[in-house]
């Protein structure tokens, strides 16, 4: 049997296995029998070892050079370095499928291992929920988008290469981290649908639908950062974000789950907010279906998205029947997720997590809005707009000021109230330390008001936590504990909390870059040669020579440039090229970047006019560099929140 036929079969294989789970559930339900509900159960166990299997064929066609598959001949060739097979096996849209299918399936295997005993009886419907999502999937592949049909005659002898924007260190992370957190929404959506059909949506189980929407949030929220600085480095946009309609479609759903993942410890805290809950995670499933349909051949074109499939319909179809599905689990169960309690004050912590909440399903609709109305306007008036980054800055700027003001004051709040002494003492210091910052920026410099707001607005939020910090380690130094120890034992005792402290301040991080390049970037657009040097800020760049490389498949250009000090002497050497790929009629652009904590000098090489003259777009970007580093301390500070208390008595 060849390898096409091979993952062809596994995934016919795959697809019965999920039809057989969905139904064997189904019946077990309904006549109470253990036996055929373990034999649904063992089924959706198997789907994962098929489904790998299937994708490790795919992969052995690329190391193999098997280019009869015709999916291996559109996404690599000879010239291909092979340490990107793993990145060509998911840059189209079958193989993005196959991938998909595979992570879906490790998700039930994972979540029917890990389960708590506590679920037992909502079990069988988590499989049928599961499977289901799955078999949507692996039957788009089978009839289509099959990743193993092959050539019948005239098999070529070579292919016709990667996309050469994926041919970047951070595609082998981004699009599958980015594509793994919008699957496996599908984890708590199924797990709080479940229980919501048993009745058992109250206190059991919350903790697992807690930690796996934790999960399924940091793997999209890392996969969104490392995109943005994917298109810092290599996309010529100048910046690391530009509200691209595939950018947003990542954003909306990890906002969503943001909000969720916040609201469900009130759930667990004070029985609250359960009618909220599944209005959060409902949305969040079918925004990230709406993600995939705009993906898959949809409306919008994008440089992230397969915009020549013609899948687009069926995605539709997909997400308009998840809206309908999630509707009327919502309606029909509506008295079984209703709660009694109600908030007792406004000044308390829980309201400040339903106004945190709000503040960003405001940035989530304000970003759909900008994404659907061109849509609308072209259906209804036949006339195409544009809606860019001045939209969006203007709109969701603002909003998002408020919501890192509402992240200062939170945590100064306790459950049901706050007496009026506890708030003074506790917000102080922290509002003395922003309004310094307000001030101090505020008299300094010309810039817009928001850029003192925003800088005041983190000052507030880090204050906070820095205060929490010394409070708590302070009781326990006043209990005998060293003060060198003190701290990272505050942190062990309550590792949720403290861990999501830690988030909070890699969101500053991120928010403290983008202040930066918004309101303090310096940049300029000129026409150099070779010899000649640029001033801008405190750096002088001279052009030392440009060099042209032939490839196979591309046509490179590489200028480097020297960077001078005050006294003439070169401190740095860069290099920034743009090459052209005449087979996919694109250019890739790599910036030459000097970065530091302060801020990052960035070279475009926007176009090259002559052997010697070329089109520098140039700028200083103020504290970017934090960006980045808030990157590993997202990644700490959710797997502080995750560490299991009793891991060290295991």
């Amino acid at each position: 049997m060849s390898i096409s036929n091979l993952g062809l079969s596994l995934l016919v294989i795959t697809m019965n296995l999920c039809i057989y789970s969905i139904i064997g559930s189904i019946i077990g339900i309904r006549l109470g029998n253990s036996q055929i509900k373990l034999s649904a159960k063992n089924a959706a166990y198997c789907t994962f070892f098929t489904t790998l299997i299937s994708s490790m064929c795919l992969i052995y066609a690329f190391v193999t050079n098997d280019f009869s598959i015709k999916y291996v001949f559109m996404h690599s060739n000879l010239s291909m370095d092979p340490a990107y097979t793993w990145v060509a096996m998911y840059a189209g849209n079958e193989g993005s499928l196959l991938y998909i299918a595979l992570v879906i399936s490790l998700s039930i295997l994972l979540v029917l291992l890990f389960k708590p005993k506590d679920m037992y009886e909502s079990e069988p419907h988590l499989i049928a929920i599961m499977s289901g999502f799955l078999l949507f999937f692996i039957g788009v592949m089978v009839f289509f988008a099959n990743p193993f049909d092959t050539f019948q005659t005239n098999i070529p002898s070579d292919g016709r290469g990667m996309n050469p924007l994926l041919a970047h260190p951070g595609m082998f992370s981004h699009p599958p981290l980015l594509m793994a957190g919008l699957a496996t929404i599908s984890i708590p959506f199924s797990l709080i649908t479940s229980m919501i059909l048993t009745g058992t949506f109250r206190n059991n189980g919350l903790d697992f639908v807690r930690t796996t929407s934790l999960i399924v949030w940091s793997i999209l929220g890392v996969g969104l950062l490392l995109g943005s600085w994917w298109a810092y480095t290599i996309l010529g946009w100048g910046g690391y974000w530009v509200w691209d309609p595939i950018e947003n479609v990542g954003l909306m759903p990890w906002l969503v789950m943001t909000a969720f993942i916040h609201s469900i410890i009130v759930q667990r805290r004070r029985g609250m907010f359960r009618v909220w809950n599944v209005l959060l995670i409902f949305l969040a499933f079918v925004l990230a279906q709406f993600g995939m349909f705009i993906n898959r051949g949809g409306p919008v074109v994008s440089v992230h998205s397969f915009a020549a499939s013609t899948l687009g319909y069926i995605f539709l179809g997909f997400m308009v029947f998840s809206a309908l599905f999630c509707s009327l689990i919502f309606i029909a169960n509506y008295n079984k997720i209703y709660s009694e309690n109600k908030i007792e004050s406004v000044i308390s912590r829980e309201a400040a997590f339903l106004i945190n909440n709000f503040f960003l399903l405001a940035i989530t609709f304000v970003t759909l809005w900008g994404l659907i109305f061109p849509l609308i306007n072209e259906v209804f008036y036949n006339e195409t707009v544009t809606v860019g980054a001045p939209y969006y800055n203007a709109v969701n700027g603002p909003v998002i000021l408020l919501l890192l003001f509402i992240m200062g004051i939170g945590p100064n709040l306790s459950w049901k109230g706050t007496s009026n002494s506890n708030l003074k003492t506790n917000l102080l210091y922290p509002s003395l330390i922003a309004i310094i910052t307000f001030t101090l920026f505020f008299l300094s410099s010309n810039k817009p008001i928001m850029s003192s707001l925003a800088l005041s607005s983190i000052a507030l939020v880090l204050s906070t936590i820095i205060f929490e910090w010394f409070r708590g380690s302070r009781s326990l130094i006043k209990n005998g504990t060293h003060w060198l120890y003190a701290f990272f034992k505050l942190i062990s005792n309550n590792r949720k909390k403290y861990g999501g402290y830690i988030v909070h301040i890699s969101i500053l991080l991120i928010a403290l870059g983008v202040v930066g390049i918004n309101f303090y970037q310096v940049k300029i657009d000129k026409v150099v040669s070779v010899g000649e040097r640029i001033e801008i800020g405190n750096y002088k760049i001279e052009i030392a020579e440009i060099n042209e490389n032939n490839f196979n498949d591309r046509r490179e250009k590489v200028a480097t440039f020297l960077i001078l000090d005050s006294n003439e002497n070169i401190v740095n050497t860069l290099e920034g090229n743009n090459t052209f790929y005449p087979t996919f009629n694109m250019a890739s652009i790599r910036a030459g970047i000097l970065s530091s904590p302060i801020e990052d000098l960035y070279i475009i090489p926007s176009d090259f006019i002559d052997n010697d003259t070329m089109k520098l777009i140039i700028s200083i970007n103020p504290l970017v560099w934090w960006m980045w580093v808030g990157g590993p301390i997202f990644i700490l500070g959710t797997l502080i929140s995750l560490w299991p208390r009793n891991f060290n008595k295991s």
